[in-house]
């Protein structure tokens, strides 16, 4: 929750000291795409502006998930590979769903670029949880999450803000505004981050994970009379670095069964103790391809050496995105606003791998032959999208509405090389996927709420989509390695999203509501999956909800407070997971439709201001997540049945509370304030087949203390400073983990942050 007293900023609010108002005041929302006070919208949402955002150093998305429990923010096979899950809704690897949770900035979709976002310069950030039917109702079955950029102001003015710490941190970002004339108004902002990584390739001696990243952005608007805005953001990042991996967690011995279920064991076979390939393989105790011990003995190591790996080579990252988002609003009546959202974003990411964490190269991303690259290799991401929003929405008496248009065109090539047994002079597997897939969505929509009395009002709204789905092997895949032959799949898909709700405004402080949503996440094609007998489509998602909530802004007695209360049951039929099974000529990849699944819980969130210089906070999420009819059955594809036993990715519980202080200073000093945010939640699994295919693929539970201290407007000046430490215990923990037990035999997983001290000095002009 933000803290007291805050609306969404604006560049003229982003300087003004949080704590200033005892009462509370409003947050702004647009959760149903028009600003709105967050305490009477009748959906969960959490939001928070660029105060809290900074008060709390979430610099990248990963902080997010301290903000909100119950959000899950998972890396890939690396660190820069991110995918976010809510309410137990996720996005499964190499499946070729799209993700489950949206991200939009200024209300245009954001494009998937497998890489880290340029997170900087946002004048609040909402999430929206459950099924967005109607508005954000394009795939999102899980949520949307909404970033909003920060707007020029009228006068001259921005600031500067230099962050350092451990590992060779930097950060220099700032903002200007710059008031060409009463009609255009502009904004430049920029970000440069670079930092040393945590995890060490004791090989090579470098760290993984480092970052070097550069952005830029420029906002015009331009409002030539009261009518009439036009607002156009245009932004361009370039990200630099290296890949955190993950390091080997957990792997297969030669002959294991698990429930009377064969398990894969590429990686014991061709390293293991036994393994017939050991004469060829490195040229002593410790190097590529061997280790003291084998599979076991680094393993062994791996657990007793966290933040270290053994990897034959490094990992660099390399990747851009750019996007330029034009809003235009036109007022065609009192108070009827017509309102045409244009966008066009294009992103590119070069990812490697060595994909189980160590010296073993049983699962390596580059190729010899064919389209080879050679070490470090790596998948390579490209994808544009062109979209376009069209929407009237306005006022009529008691009747609030929005109606609208969606078209969206988004092209996707994805080039993933893959070598088995690299250190062999002749490699078990050298190939590579190669395609190129394709997705125009159209869709139509309406939301119309009316007041039956000052007290009472009603919201109903409907959106239907129509998808057109694309896959094309490129020349040199390994179903299409002439390029002889087109191997193009073409589908046609559609399905509805509906939203409903009723909220009761009980006084001015106290609200209910009950929501009831539907959505789908559209179907598709796997690239990775041979494109024979439509083995490699699966279906559409669908899911429907039930919300009831509570929400209150007031005063409980003199103490000014907010609590908001969600409880949720949420149903999926034909939930998109892949999975990995041996059809008998080795592992085969396949995304398919688990029959239904659900999804129940409760969310609170609760701010409290005792008194002037005390604010408490505290916010906890309960996820009871399980399917409910479990069996995908391969036998048509010669494959085994399995069962769907452990849902990936929704731990049962997720908490975080905070204490902020302001110390007794001299008012014409500034404030000085003491913050303290600790998070915690309960053990996950990053399986969903831990009974069968893939056990040993759960993470423990942990909780992290972060501290803060700062200074703000000192004496009276512009110039602010802050020293932090987070996770303040050095805690040891797992970020996510990485299945890849029924392709090669292992999983891994990457280690959290350990301790980290840092600090940052902001001038404001």
């Amino acid at each position: 929750m933000p803290a007291f007293g805050q609306s969404a900023p604006t560049a003229d609010t982003e300087a003004k000291d949080a704590t200033d108002a005892v009462a509370p005041g409003e947050i702004i929302v647009t959760a149903q795409r028009r600003s709105e006070s967050l305490s009477k919208v009748p959906v969960a949402v959490s939001a928070f502006n660029a105060e809290t955002l900074a008060a709390r150093n979430i610099t990248s998305e990963q902080g997010l998930a301290s903000l909100v429990p119950g959000l899950v923010v998972k890396s890939g096979q690396n660190s820069n590979q991110l995918n976010f899950t809510m309410r137990g809704q996720t996005l499964d690897a190499f499946s070729g769903s799209s993700p489950a949770v949206l991200t939009y900035v200024d209300e245009a979709p954001a494009t998937e670029g497998n890489t880290s976002t340029a997170f900087f310069d946002f004048s609040s950030v909402q999430v929206l949880k459950g099924p967005q039917g109607t508005l954000f109702g394009r795939n999102a079955t899980g949520g949307a999450i909404l970033y909003e950029t920060t707007k020029p102001g009228d006068k001259f003015g921005g600031y500067l803000t230099v962050k350092g710490g451990q590992r060779n941190y930097v950060q220099v970002q700032g903002a200007v505004d710059i008031p060409v004339s009463d009609v255009v108004h502009v904004r430049l902002a920029g970000d440069y981050n670079k930092s040393d990584g945590y995890i060490h390739n004791i090989k090579t001696g470098n760290t993984l994970g480092d970052t070097d990243a550069r952005s830029g952005r420029i906002t015009v608007v331009i409002e030539p009379s009261s009518g009439f805005k036009m607002t156009t953001v245009g932004q361009y990042s370039d990200f630099r670095g290296s890949e955190g991996a993950g390091g080997l967690f957990s792997y297969y011995k030669v002959g294991e069964k698990n429930n009377g279920f064969a398990l894969n064991t590429t990686l014991d076979t061709l390293y293991g103790p036994n393994s017939p390939f050991a004469p060829t393989l490195g040229n002593g105790p410790i190097g590529d391809g061997t280790w003291p011990g084998a599979v076991a003995g680094y393993l062994a190591f791996q657990q007793a050496n966290p933040y270290k790996v053994y990897l034959s080579y490094d990992l660099p990252h390399k990747a851009h995105t750019a996007f330029v988002i034009n809003t235009t609003q036109i007022e065609v009546a009192d108070g009827v606003i017509l309102k045409n959202i244009a966008n066009y974003a294009e992103a590119f990411a070069r990812t490697p791998g060595i994909l189980t964490g160590s010296p073993f190269g049983s699962l390596d991303l580059y190729n010899r032959s064919g389209l080879g690259n050679g070490p470090p290799g790596g998948e390579t991401f490209q994808t544009k999208r062109l979209s376009d929003e069209l929407q009237l929405q306005g006022k009529s008496g008691r009747l609030d509405y929005i109606v609208g248009a969606f078209y969206s065109s988004t092209k996707k090539d994805e080039y993933i090389p893959v070598i088995v047994g690299a250190e062999l002079a002749t490699p078990l597997a050298d190939i590579a996927y190669n395609y190129q897939t394709g997705d125009i969505s159209k869709a139509v929509f309406a939301q119309l709420s009316y007041k039956l009395t000052d007290q009472l009002t009603v919201t109903a709204g409907g959106r239907y989509s129509w998808e057109r789905v694309s896959l094309r092997q490129k020349p040199g895949s390994l179903f299409n390695p002439t390029g002889a032959t087109p191997f193009r799949e073409e589908a046609n898909l559609k399905d509805p999203s509906w939203t409903f709700n009723i909220q009761y405004q009980i006084n001015p402080s106290n609200m209910v509501y009950f929501a009831q949503r539907g959505s789908f996440r559209a179907g598709g094609y796997n690239g990775a999956v041979a494109p024979f007998n439509n083995a490699n489509f699966f279906g559409n998602e669908n899911t429907h909800d039930f919300e009831l909530g509570y929400k209150f802004s007031g005063n409980l007695g003199t103490v000014p407070t907010r609590f908001n209360l969600a409880v949720y049951r949420q149903i999926v039929s034909n939930a998109q997971h892949s999975i990995f099974a041996d059809l008998g000529g080795g592992p085969s990849a396949f995304t398919v439709n688990v029959p239904q699944e659900r999804v129940q819980g409760v969310e609170v969130e609760a701010n409290f201001k005792p008194s002037t210089w005390l604010e408490l906070g505290v916010s906890g999420a309960y996820t009871d997540a399980k399917f409910t009819k479990n069996i995908v059955d391969l036998s048509p594809l010669g494959g085994p049945v399995i069962p769907f036993d452990t849902y990936s990715d929704a731990p049962k519980w997720a908490g975080s509370v905070f204490a902020e202080v302001t110390l007794p200073v001299p008012e014409d000093m500034g404030k000085v304030k003491f913050r303290a945010d600790a998070f915690g939640q309960t053990r996950i699994f990053f399986s969903n087949n831990e009974g069968s295919l893939t056990p040993r693929t759960h993470l423990s539970g942990y909780v992290t203390a972060d501290l803060r201290l700062s200074w703000n407007q000192i004496a009276g000046s512009g110039i602010s400073v802050a020293a932090y430490v987070k996770n303040v215990t050095d805690k040891l923990y797992y970020n996510s983990g990485y299945v890849e037990g029924g392709s090669g035999g292992f999983n891994t997983a990457i280690w959290g942050a350990p301790r980290t001290v840092g600090g940052e000095v902001t001038f404001r002009f």
